[in-house]
C-alpha cells in the first residue's frame, strides 16, 4: 500500500475515536444530557441603590416666597459636623429682620407714650377726687348744722348740697377706678404687641442664622434633584421654605428601590429572599429580601409600574454610595436536587409534555415548573437520560 493510503486511513481512525469518545463522555452535537442539580426560580429586577434612613436638610421658614441658592457642596461630597453644606442668599432674609426690628422699636415708643398719658390722666383723676372729697367734707359740716338755727329752705339747701357733693365724690372715685382699669388692659395690649414683635425679631434674627446650612454628623451629602429639571440642585436655583435640599444617608441601612412591570402584576412578593448584585461590583452577590410591593401602580421618572423595596441583609463597604444601579434576583423559587432538562427538549403535545428521544420520537414527562431556559422533571426521564434538541 502506497504512503498517502496509509495517511489517510490514520485520520479516519482518530476521527473515530474521538466520535467514539464524545458519545461516551457527553452529549453530541443536537443533543442534551438530563442532569440533576439545585434549580432556582429566579425573577430579575433593576432599581437603585438608596438608604433605609437619612437626615433632611430643609430650607428654612424665613421672610420671603422663595430663597435662592448661593453655594452648595458637590453632590455626594464628604462632610464633617458643622462644615457648610450650602449657604442661601439673605438678602430677603435681612431685610424682613430690620422691618421686624423697627415694629419692635415703634411698639416701644406707643407703649412708653401711652405710660405717660395714662399717669398723667390718673394724676389728674386722682387730683379730681382729693377735690371731691374736699368738698364733700365741706358739705358734710354744713349740713351738720341743726334746722332749728337756720332758716328752713336754707337747710333744705344745705342737705341738696351735701348730696351733690357725695355723688361728685362717688363719680370721682369710679372715674379713678375705671381708669385705672382700662389703662391695665391698653397696657396689656401694647405690650402683647411689643413682645410678639419681639419674638418675630427673634425668630427672622435665628432664620437668617439658619441660611447658612451645616452638617449635623460626619456623611456623604446627596443633593436634591430640582423639580421641573432632572438634574441635582445648583447655586442659582430658587426653592421655597421648608422644602428638602439636600440630605445625609445612613450607610448601615441599605436598600434597593426598582419598579416591577405592570405586565409582571403578582409575580413579587413580599417576603422573598432576593440577592443584589451593584454595578460597580459585578463579582459579588449581596442577600436581601423583598420589603414591599407598591399595591397601585404608579409613575416615577424612570419607570411606571409597581414600586418594590428590596432590603439589604448585611453591611455593604464604606465605598458603595448611593444612586447605584443594580440588580435585583428575586428567588421565587428553589428545587433541590431536580432533574433539568433545557425547554428545546420538550414540547407540549396534545395537553401533555412529551420530550424528543434521540432516535425521533417522543417520551412522556411530567414538568413541576418551566423557567426561561429549562425545566424541571418529576417523572418520565432519568438522570443521565439523552434527549434531542429542536
Amino acid at each position: 500500500m502506497s504512503p498517502v493510503p496509509r495517511f489517510v486511513l490514520l485520520l479516519c481512525a482518530l476521527a473515530l475515536a474521538a466520535c467514539g469518545r464524545a458519545t461516551a463522555e457527553g452529549p453530541a452535537s443536537g443533543e442534551a444530557l438530563v442532569r440533576r442539580r439545585t434549580v432556582e426560580d429566579v425573577f430579575f429586577l433593576t432599581g437603585e441603590l438608596q438608604a433605609v434612613r437619612s437626615t433632611a436638610l430643609t430650607v428654612p421658614r424665613v421672610e420671603g416666597f422663595r430663597v435662592q441658592i448661593k453655594w452648595l457642596a458637590e453632590d455626594g461630597a464628604e462632610v464633617q459636623p458643622g462644615q457648610t453644606v450650602a449657604e442661601l442668599d439673605t438678602t430677603q432674609a435681612a431685610q424682613g429682620l430690620e422691618e421686624k426690628r423697627s415694629r419692635v422699636v415703634q411698639a416701644q415708643i406707643e407703649l412708653d407714650q401711652l405710660q405717660a398719658t395714662l399717669a398723667a390722666e390718673a394724676a389728674q383723676k386722682r387730683a379730681d377726687l382729693q377735690a371731691a372729697e374736699v368738698e364733700a367734707g365741706k358739705a358734710r359740716i354744713e349740713a351738720a348744722v341743726p334746722q332749728e338755727l337756720r332758716s328752713r329752705k336754707e337747710w333744705h339747701e344745705k342737705q341738696q348740697a351735701l348730696r351733690k357733693a357725695e355723688a361728685e365724690l362717688e363719680k370721682a372715685r369710679l372715674g379713678l377706678a375705671a381708669s385705672g382699669e382700662g389703662a391695665r388692659a391698653q397696657l396689656e395690649g401694647l405690650r402683647l404687641t411689643r413682645d410678639k414683635a419681639a419674638r418675630d425679631a427673634q425668630a427672622a434674627e435665628a432664620a437668617l442664622g439658619s441660611l447658612r446650612l451645616v452638617a449635623p454628623r460626619p456623611g456623604l451629602v446627596m443633593l436634591n434633584r430640582h423639580q421641573q429639571e432632572d438634574r441635582p440642585l445648583q447655586a442659582g436655583d430658587n426653592l421655597f421654605p421648608g422644602m428638602r435640599l439636600a440630605s445625609m444617608p445612613d450607610l448601615t441601612s441599605m436598600e434597593v428601590v426598582a419598579s416591577l412591570a405592570s405586565v409582571d402584576e403578582g409575580r413579587v412578593q413580599e417576603g422573598q429572599p432576593a440577592r443584589v448584585v451593584l454595578d460597580s461590583d459585578l463579582a459579588h452577590a449581596f442577600a436581601a429580601r423583598v420589603e414591599e410591593v407598591a399595591a397601585v401602580a404608579e409613575e416615577t421618572r424612570t419607570a411606571n409600574g409597581f414600586r418594590v423595596r428590596v432590603t439589604l441583609l448585611q453591611e455593604l463597604a464604606s465605598t458603595v454610595r448611593p444612586g447605584l444601579s443594580a440588580r435585583v434576583e428575586v428567588v421565587r423559587r428553589t428545587f433541590k436536587d431536580a432533574l433539568v432538562v433545557p425547554r428545546p427538549a420538550l414540547v407540549r403535545r396534545e395537553g401533555r409534555w412529551q420530550a424528543r428521544s434521540r432516535g425521533g420520537g417522543f417520551r412522556d414527562v411530567r414538568i413541576a415548573a418551566c423557567l426561561a431556559l429549562e425545566c424541571v422533571v418529576e417523572s418520565g426521564l432519568q438522570e443521565g437520560d439523552r434527549v434531542a434538541l429542536r
